[in-house]
């Protein structure tokens, strides 16, 4: 079965919460140091952009991010 990264509501360490590409793995999750950035081509770019996150953090909740 294919693993597909989505986006990621995560918890740091200051309390503070971000979102992350996420990438389930057979071996162990990995995510993005960095949170990810809202930037796009045009208006509709971004709004599928933020619609994808709404509704990932809608399917996925939020996990601590650990280093």
């Amino acid at each position: 079965m294919a693993n597909h990264w989505h986006y990621q509501l995560m918890k740091h360490s200051d309390g503070t919460v971000a979102i992350h590409e996420y990438f389930p793995l057979d071996d162990g999750d990995v995510w993005t140091e960095n949170p990810v950035t809202v930037t796009g081509d045009d208006i509709d770019d971004l709004r599928r952009s933020l619609l994808l996150m709404l509704l990932d953090i809608e399917k996925h909740g939020m996990k601590e991010y650990t280093t």
